[in-house]
């Protein structure tokens, strides 16, 4: 029985179809009692862990939030991965403690001049609550006075509201903070991709708070699909474009990945597309992470 598995993740919408016995159990894709090979897992965890900071960011950032990548000037960088992660912890602490301190002014500023719309705007982002992701990457320096030493950069994704220049202010580790709005048409999965598929030995990936909101998975649907009719969307469906768009009504397809599984004779297939109107800009995202 083939399934068909839809997510949601904000604008994002991907659609998944893959076979499953008749109790809802995925059909096994390498032969019994085999394992796969550690280059192969980690390619997986690595897959499964873009997929998900993937859907995280999109589920939960727009245009009115932002994205920002604080470092440390060589000489002030910790040499262990627990003061890093320490600094950045107590700097998003105080980063929710300012949103709290803004928001008061903020209303009371509006409550002075309740027709002034962007004010209102910036009460309503301080108001939400702060969720915030992210990656931490480590630079060895190998040459230079700094050879040997350790340096870290983040890269965050957190909820707007305060001026980039009072968050750059507000890192006093370094002299590179770089903070800009967060453009989801333009950032991309690859971009996300890039900073979550690098090496995290032996740490996490990445960190989130806890609030933040899940992606949206529809319940399945099994058995509206033959494994033939898989089969013809695979080979005659990966690129047809005006297909996807009306089966998928208001998205604008990204790109269609496919592939057959030699053990088991189906195929998998996944599908990107984006949620958008005639002046929407669409991403050109190159979709690697798709791929397992």
């Amino acid at each position: 029985m083939e399934r068909e598995k839809r997510i949601r993740s904000g604008k994002l919408l991907e659609v998944e179809f893959y076979p499953v016995f008749e109790n809802g159990r995925k059909v096994p894709n390498r032969t019994p009692k085999s394992k796969s090979s550690t280059p192969e897992q980690q390619k997986y965890n690595t897959t499964q862990a873009i997929k998900k900071f993937v859907r995280l960011v999109n589920t939960n950032f727009d245009n009115t939030d932002l994205f920002m990548s604080p470092t440390y000037l060589p000489q002030n960088a910790p040499q262990n991965e627990a003061e890093a992660r320490r600094d950045i912890v107590n700097y998003l602490r105080r980063v929710k403690t300012k949103r709290t301190s803004e928001l008061r002014k903020a209303q009371k500023q509006l409550a002075a001049a309740p027709d002034n719309k962007d004010l209102a705007k910036r009460c309503g982002k301080l108001a939400e609550p702060f969720r915030y992701i992210y990656v931490i990457e480590k630079q060895t320096y190998k040459t230079g006075i700094n050879k040997g030493r350790h340096n870290w950069h983040f890269h965050i994704f957190l909820t707007g509201g305060l001026d980039r220049d009072i968050l750059e202010d507000m890192w006093p580790k370094g002299i590179r903070v770089n903070t800009h709005r967060f453009q989801p048409e333009r950032f991309g999965p690859e971009a996300a991709a890039r900073y979550c598929s690098k090496d995290p030995q032996g740490s996490k990936r990445f960190v989130y708070s806890r609030n933040l909101k899940k992606p949206i998975i529809a319940p399945p649907r099994d058995g509206k699909i033959t494994p033939r009719g898989v089969e013809r969307l695979a080979l005659d469906r990966v690129d047809d474009r005006e297909y996807w768009e009306r089966r998928h009504k208001g998205y604008k397809f990204i790109r269609c990945f496919a592939r057959f599984n030699v053990f088991n004779g189906h195929w998998y297939i996944s599908v990107v597309m984006y949620k958008a109107d005639s002046k929407t800009e669409i991403p050109t995202w190159q979709t690697e992470w798709l791929e397992e």
